[in-house]
């Protein structure tokens, strides 16, 4: 299953949340934050950010990240069918 190119709704760990504050990420404090999944990589999640100046790409390490949740896409039907 691929979270890259989709917007994903993360929950993360207290350090998760703190450090992506510090990267002027809105975190509620349930620590629910919804970004979009540029790419995924043995490291964690990397994440578009907006900011005043630009959008900028931060990596969101995998020991952060307690669970995500995204839509489910529709399922295409694969091989014969009687």
């Amino acid at each position: 299953m691929t979270v890259a190119q989709k917007r994903v709704a993360f929950f993360l760990t207290e350090q998760g949340k703190e450090v992506l504050r510090k990267a002027d990420c809105v975190v509620a404090e349930a620590g629910g934050l919804v970004l979009y999944v540029q790419d995924v990589d043995d490291y964690g999640l990397w994440v578009r950010v907006e900011r005043p100046d630009a959008d900028h790409i931060v990596l969101v390490r995998w020991e952060y990240v307690l669970t995500l949740d995204f839509l489910a896409e529709a399922t295409k039907p694969v091989g014969l069918r009687r």
